[in-house]
């Protein structure tokens, strides 16, 4: 019986002391998802637990490779306790790492395996295998894994299971996830309770390119907030500066975002266009407000530069102004098209587009034609993309110094295209406008000061008597009592055909030959004289009405290519079309050249027009 007990008391000492010896080298790693199956764009969070026996430390947790997501966010729980079962003390040191992931491709990838430092030495947890499917083909989210805040995960060595168990996973509340933009994360706030954060949409630009500006507030869900007060804008003095909000008095929420490991609620107070001025390093300053209320104090945002070049020299057009960028186009209307000499006309122009609208355009430069200051009315403002523009009208008034067809030419716009990196030229046709012969007026003449009208002459000598008579004795006065209705009749007849035949005159449009006569006539007097660039001009228009006459083929805007077949259609010779279309390409490079036109060149340019001119037959021996 003495020699049982010794044997029992021996083994029991055996187990004991080689359970405890045991329990005091166990290192439990454990590494699960809260969702296992996800859309892209999604968040999940990836959890490693660690639990350490025997006063083992868990330390410097990494989550090892995590293809197909990008990383938002970590917080750690540490956890710390010391247990005595049947006398044995156990001391439990454990580590509950999170990690914020957003899903960014579609696919399966394995995330981990995580790693983690107990006491000096690397330990490892399983790799997880996540699911991702695009954008609403996914399922309802499949919890997978058990609660994150269970450190023993139901092991056999844990003396108080369940103790941490907070229910089912199905009845585990969802973990919040950021709203906003996640470019708005941030590795950690700026400063505590709320902070500013500027932004700009491009760090490289051209000089006149948009640079969208944006300031968020953030602020921490769980402190108190005060109202803004003190505010001093971001100074960009090398930027011209349009708002794309509304009312810059508001501040509208956007979500919320990660920042450290913590969801922050996020406002936009202030989205700006800037447009550069000039080329270099360019600075935006910051800009500050002081939180009062929530005794925060002053609160400013980074500073921010942008490099600003001048858009490329290669396909420069001729007339390009620097700062012209953006996206545009031009329309034209004219009112009335038939005038008298020395009268005006309206001509409205409507510039629409993105970008900083230029104020004012180059119009073109017509004999005989002069152009008022415009008056300008704009509708400016956002529009779709986050992009400044709309519309700007110049009102002009057009006075016409000259009688017949006048040809008023285009509007041109040359501009650069930021987004396909090219130039581009707007246009607008303004056409011709009739004018009618007027009474022209001597601006040098001056009609006499009449000084006390009224007066009666000076008498130099005293008169007698005049013999007495009367009125109704006179011959004259029954002329003048019968005749003044008749004669007023007859006046106001003759002036009102006078006025219906002007008017008839004026309406009428004139015939191609007159055109073509009057186009012959201004090329001969500009060759004349020495204005090299306006007899291209005359020399093009010229060429231009007698090929509408003989062909009535109109080359006013048409495209080579199409313009040739039209004149072959119309019955002319391949050579004969081709020469026509040479002569338009040498006028219409030498009218836009930067370096001039010499007028021996134009001289030379119309006498090889006409020779085409001449072998053209007239419209009624080609049919």
């Amino acid at each position: 019986m003495k020699r049982a007990l010794v044997t029992a008391l021996a083994a029991f000492v055996l187990v004991f002391f080689t359970a405890r010896s045991a329990l005091a080298q166990v290192v439990e790693i454990k590494a699960n998802v809260d969702n296992d199956a996800v859309e892209v764009g999604d968040g999940i969070t990836y959890m490693l637990q660690v639990m350490a026996h025997g006063g083992l430390v868990a330390s410097d947790p990494k989550p090892g490779p995590i293809p197909g997501f990008s990383l938002h966010g970590v917080s750690q729980a540490p956890i710390h306790m010391r247990t005595t079962v049947n006398g044995a003390t156990d001391e439990v040191n454990g580590l509950v790492t999170q990690w914020s992931l957003r899903a960014d491709k579609v696919g399966t990838f394995t995330l981990g395996p995580a790693v983690v430092t107990v006491s000096g030495a690397k330990r490892t947890a399983p790799a997880v295998r996540v699911r991702v499917v695009e954008r609403g083909k996914g399922t309802a989210a499949r919890p997978h894994g058990r609660a994150p805040v269970d450190p023993f995960g139901g092991s056999t060595l844990d003396p108080f299971k369940g103790l941490f168990d907070f229910g089912d996973d199905d009845r585990r509340p969802e973990p919040a996830t950021p709203s906003a933009d996640p470019k708005l994360g941030m590795d950690a706030p700026r400063d505590p309770v709320a902070f500013l954060h500027a932004t700009v949409d491009k760090t490289r630009a051209v000089v006149g390119e948009q640079v969208t500006f944006a300031v968020y507030l953030y602020e921490d869900p769980y402190a108190r907030q005060g109202r803004p007060g003190d505010v001093h804008e971001a100074n960009a003095n090398e930027f011209v500066k349009r708002s794309l909000v509304e009312d810059e008095t508001r501040a509208v929420g956007v979500g919320t975002a990660l920042v450290g490991g913590k969801l922050w609620n996020v406002k936009l107070i202030r989205k700006n266009a800037l447009f550069p001025l000039k080329t270099g390093h360019l600075t935006i300053e910051p800009m500050s407000l002081t939180l009062t209320q929530a005794r925060v104090g002053l609160r400013a945002s980074e500073t921010l530069y942008v490099d600003v070049t001048e858009p490329p020299i290669a396909g420069r057009p001729a007339g390009y102004a620097v700062g012209d960028v953006g996206e545009m186009s031009l329309q034209a209307t004219v009112t009335p098209r038939a005038i008298f000499r020395e009268a005006a006309i309206g001509v409205n122009v409507e510039l629409r587009g993105t970008g900083n609208l230029p104020g004012q355009l180059t119009l073109p430069v017509v004999p005989g034609v002069e152009w008022l200051e415009p008056t300008l009315r704009d509708k400016l403002g956002q529009t779709q993309a986050d992009r400044y523009g709309g519309t700007r009208t110049f009102s002009y008034v057009v006075r016409l110094h000259k009688e017949g067809a006048i040809d008023l030419g285009e509007v041109r716009l040359p501009y650069y295209d930021a987004d396909k990196r090219t130039y581009a030229i707007a246009r607008a046709t303004i056409g011709i406008v009739n004018v009618a012969p007027g009474a022209e007026r001597d601006a040098g003449t001056d009609a006499p000061e009449v000084v006390l009208a009224g007066m009666p002459k000076e008498r130099r000598v005293l008169e007698g008597p005049h013999p007495q008579s009367f009125l109704a004795e006179r011959g004259l006065f029954w002329v003048a009592l019968f005749g003044s209705p008749l004669a007023c009749a007859l006046a106001l007849s003759a002036q009102g055909v006078l006025g219906r035949w002007r008017e008839k005159r004026a309406a009428a449009t004139p015939s191609a030959d007159r055109i073509a006569k009057t186009r012959r006539a201004e090329a001969d007097d500009a060759c004349r004289g020495d204005d090299g660039k306006a007899a291209m001009g005359a020399v093009a228009r010229a060429v231009e009405a007698d090929v509408l006459l003989r062909t009535d083929v109109n080359l006013r805007g048409a495209a080579g290519g199409t313009v040739k077949l039209e004149l072959e259609s119309a019955g002319l010779e391949s050579e004969q079309a081709e020469g026509i279309l040479a002569v338009l390409r040498t006028c219409e490079d030498a009218r836009f050249s930067p370096d001039g036109v010499d007028i021996e060149t134009a001289r030379a340019t119309w006498t090889r027009a006409k020779a085409a001119l001449d072998e053209l037959a007239p419209r009624s021996e080609r049919a």
